[in-house]
């Protein structure tokens, strides 16, 4: 950018002062803040990384709460106090722990047609409305650690590149 400033001639101006793109020294200065200003973004996204990955080290970093859970106002999650929410859960587990299959106990689910919650809305609050299950609904909740009791941070790393 400041290559093709210096081509037509073009002055920059900052809050510090007025820059000539043709004259050398003001380039290299820009090229420097700039630089500068680079390394700075790099120093506050490692910290704010770090700040989520030290949050998660304390077991308080919380994306999204399972169904049946609730986020209460000190960041922390509780099963769901509704008696039906947290019945219709332990019918999947049983039911999982009888049939063996995921498949099946979605098959015997639509056979009976038995609704299950789906959340809908914020983790403080969410609202709670009873679906159809479908596959996908059960596996996520049937390999959900947090149902049995676990807290997992960084299951699924992410890696970011240029194309």
């Amino acid at each position: 950018m400041l290559e093709f400033c210096g081509l037509v001639g073009t002055l920059i101006i900052d809050e510090d002062g007025v820059y000539d793109s043709r004259s050398i020294n003001d380039r290299l200065l820009l090229g420097m803040k700039g630089t500068m200003s680079e390394l700075e973004l790099s120093v506050i996204r490692q910290r704010s990384v770090e700040a989520v990955k030290q949050k998660a080290r304390r077991g308080e970093h919380f994306t999204t709460v399972a169904v049946g859970y609730v986020k209460t106002k000190d960041d922390r999650i509780e099963k769901n106090p509704d008696v039906r929410v947290r019945e219709a859960l332990d019918l999947v587990f049983r039911k999982f722990v009888e049939l063996q299959s995921i498949r099946q106990v979605l098959l015997w689910l639509l056979q009976e047609k038995i609704a299950l919650p789906f959340a809908v809305g914020g983790s403080h609050d969410p609202k709670i409305e009873w679906r159809t299950p479908s596959y996908t609904t059960l596996n996520h909740m049937l390999t959900n650690p947090v149902y049995a009791g676990a807290y997992v941070f960084g299951r699924r790393s992410r890696t970011v590149g240029r194309r």
